[in-house]
């Protein structure tokens, strides 16, 4: 899900057995009105599963197991992502001006750049962050990238979740550079409990 224009955007949340055939795989929620709409969509597209979304520039994006998509909220088409994008994108990600940054495979944190067309390292994080192979998740909060993740303790009975805010700047050489704010456990649960996504609320 993705939101753009106080509305909220939704990809392939339907049934398993029943995306190809399903109208509502692709739908629009109003708040104001309460109510929900579908998106018309190619049915050649739907037999995904898909597993992240984002919001840039007014398009909304959701990678599937193969073959991402996007959707061009004001023209109503549909595309396919480009390559890079879809090899590069791992796990949930969060958009800062306009970069998408999520983990790559070697569970290092990276960012897209839509407009290059190229994804770059984010750097600075070398010795402040464990490698996120998997399990971890991020969120914009106020312009700072906020990443979330499970924490293992031994033979523990709780799982603790941390948490780090991470100022995100582009130096002149176009290079992205992150800076830890601060880093803790927020939250304690039981070890079979995982973390599924996050969040940024205003309240």
């Amino acid at each position: 899900a993705g939101a753009f224009d106080d509305k909220i955007y939704v990809i392939g949340g339907c049934v398993v057995d029943n995306w190809a055939r399903s109208k509502n795989w692709a739908e629009v929620y109003d708040p104001k009105t309460g109510k929900w709409n579908s998106v018309p969509s190619p049915i050649q597209i739907r037999d995904k599963w898909m597993h992240a979304s984002a919001v840039i520039d007014g398009k909304v994006y959701a990678m599937a197991d193969r073959n991402g998509v996007c959707y061009e909220v004001e023209s109503g088409n549909w595309e396919t992502v480009d390559s890079d994008l879809d090899n590069g994108w791992r796990g949930r990600a969060c958009v800062i001006d306009g970069v998408l940054f999520c983990y790559d495979y070697l569970g290092n944190i990276r960012g897209y750049d839509v407009k290059e067309g190229t994804w770059k390292e984010l750097k600075g994080l070398e010795k402040g962050l464990p490698r996120f192979l998997c399990g971890a998740t991020m969120a914009n909060l106020g312009g700072k990238l906020m990443v979330v993740w499970e924490s293992k303790n031994g033979g523990g009975k709780e799982t603790e979740i941390r948490c780090a805010e991470i100022e995100v700047k582009t130096n002149e050489a176009g290079e992205l550079w992150g800076n830890i704010e601060w880093s803790d456990v927020v939250l304690l649960v039981p070890r079979e409990a995982s973390i599924v996504h996050c969040l940024a609320v205003a309240l």
